[in-house]
């Protein structure tokens, strides 16, 4: 611990502006900002897991791999070098190894959705002689034969001319009266009409010809105008209610919405011209703070604050996103979390 507090605190920034270039394909300035900051704190353990998924993207799987096996022992509890060992073990067609690794990460993180999909991609699929093996078929019974003298009745039960109701006493006695035939059957009676000639006189009762209305045979409907598609609001457009809301309070600037690898998704911050180094700078702030919370096993960031000489930045995780709120420097940021706590989760509901 103490050897952490002494470290260097431009590594720390360094290894944050790495993980922004390596977010924005900029692997070679990465690899140089960090053995920068390697040279002055050769034991920041962050920073050397950074180094090796920059050799990795870079394609010098030899030297990632070098890299994070020296550090395994000491990292072993982190999400992000049990990936990034799994992805070198595939590349290097140690799928064993490969799965390790990614059941390793898995265990860190349930949720890790890319060591999950390695993992369906790599485990071995039961055969079709597998499959057959688990399955039982149960011998059917064999069934005894039914012979004619087993339902044969009696020639002496039997009387040519016996009523219906005596013969069914001799055969099924005790039968119940409810289970006797209740319907009455009556003969059938036909009835003639005569048709009488109708003529189209009769029918048109006009000169002019009757407009008949063509109706659909199968289910004797007029037939049904066609339904036009009801347009749905995106849900950027749902956004700008709750945005507004948020824009009025009197100590926030502006806010906007950015991807967490850096990129501005809706802006409602008019007149910011900074506004893309800012997100890279609230990404490379954020993945850093994610990497940190994921090594310490210390639950999901939900929210952290930027403090500048200028403004403070208040960031907010909604889903796959990052909220981020401007507001002014004399402003205090807990109050602005109260203030706008319902409008915030209305916002991150929206964004899913």
């Amino acid at each position: 611990m103490a050897d952490e507090l002494a470290m260097d605190s431009k590594a720390l920034i360094l290894a944050t502006l790495a993980d922004v270039y390596l977010t924005s394909g900029m692997i070679d300035e990465a690899i140089s900002i960090l053995k920068d900051g390697l040279s002055r704190n050769p034991n920041y353990t962050l920073g050397k897991i950074i180094l090796g998924r920059a050799y990795y993207l870079k394609g010098d799987i030899e030297e990632a791999l070098k890299i994070l096996e020296e550090i395994y022992e000491q990292a072993k509890e982190s999400e992000s070098e049990n990936l990034y060992l799994g992805h070198i073990h595939k590349r290097l067609g140690n799928y064993e190894k490969a799965i390790q690794f990614y059941e390793a990460t898995l265990r860190i993180n349930p949720e890790n959705k890319e060591a999950r999909q390695e993992l369906e991609l790599l485990r071995p699929k039961p055969s079709l002689v597998e499959i057959k093996q688990e399955v039982h078929v149960e011998t059917p019974k064999k069934i005894e034969t039914i012979t004619p003298e087993m339902v044969a009745v009696p020639k002496e039960e039997i009387k040519i001319g016996l009523p219906v109701e005596e013969f069914v006493e001799k055969i099924a006695p005790g039968i119940e009266e409810e289970r006797k035939p209740q319907i009455e059957v009556k003969p059938d009676v036909i009835v003639e009409r005569k048709l009488e000639e109708v003529t189209p006189k009769q029918v048109s009762g006009a000169e002019e010809p009757i407009e008949i209305v063509p109706v659909l045979p199968e289910i004797g409907l007029e037939p049904v105008s066609e339904v036009k598609e009801i347009e749905r609001p995106s849900p950027l457009d749902a956004l700008n209610e709750p945005m507004k809301k948020l824009i009025e309070i009197k100590s926030v600037k502006g806010a906007f919405i950015i991807s967490r690898d850096g990129l501005l998704i809706q802006s409602y911050y008019e007149g910011r011209e900074d506004i893309e180094e800012l997100c890279a700078l609230i990404a490379g702030v954020f993945n850093d703070a994610e990497n940190s919370f994921n090594f310490l096993k210390a639950g999901n960031l939900e929210k952290f604050i930027i403090e500048k000489t200028d403004e403070t930045i208040c960031v907010i995780t909604a889903g796959e996103s990052l909220l981020c709120i401007i507001t002014k420097p004399e402003a205090k940021p807990g109050l602005v979390f109260v203030y706008a706590r319902r409008i915030i989760d209305e916002i991150r509901k929206i964004l899913g």
